[in-house]
């Protein structure tokens, strides 16, 4: 009787495993699709007006540095053209999306040259760019992302130098000393 017991006990543990966190992968794979064309139509053809298409009218950019104004279909237009007018030869590459519910994450690396940063001959350096989008999508459309990118990467290629932080002087809390004036 205990073996019956065990046996039953497993059983309905196993089913109720199975079948309490079932997916929509049709509608994971619609999102997918989505954030494809929409990076790809957007940004790489360079068709602003199709924003509206793939951006929903309450949409939030909750990436590091944006603000509350960071909403809309417009907002994401305007960013993608002064990207783009900035590194006009400015191409993304997806290197893999993954979906889990409304949730899709988009990892790509872009390439473009920007003709303000040269190199030692005279000609636009060629600049890579890497990062990850996380998009939520409502109803075919983008409704929040969070985008993290390699900037510091971007910089140095640009040019810019790390500088290490100026040695305390001898005998100092290691705060920097105040000025006569402040004093």
């Amino acid at each position: 009787m205990n073996r019956f017991k065990l046996l039953l006990t497993l059983t309905l543990l196993t089913g109720c495993a199975t079948t309490s966190g079932t997916r929509n992968l049709s509608a994971e794979e619609e999102n997918k699709q989505v954030a494809r064309a929409f990076i790809e139509e957007l940004y790489n053809q360079r068709q602003f007006d199709k924003a509206p298409q793939f951006v929903a009218p309450d949409f939030v950019d909750h990436s590091p540095g944006a603000t509350p104004d960071h909403k809309g279909p417009e907002f994401v237009r305007k960013q993608a053209e002064e990207m783009l007018s900035s590194i006009p030869d400015l191409h993304f590459d997806i290197q893999h999306v993954v979906a889990e519910g409304d949730l899709v994450l988009v990892h790509w690396n872009a390439t473009g040259t920007n003709p303000k940063a040269l190199d030692e001959t005279g000609k636009p350096k060629q600049l890579q760019l890497q990062g990850h989008s996380l998009l939520r999508l409502q109803g075919a459309k983008l409704v929040e992302s969070w985008d993290i990118t390699d900037q510091l990467g971007f910089l140095l290629q640009q040019g810019f130098k790390l500088l290490p932080p100026a040695p305390a002087s001898p005998g100092s809390s290691g705060t920097p000393a105040s000025s006569p004036a402040e004093s």
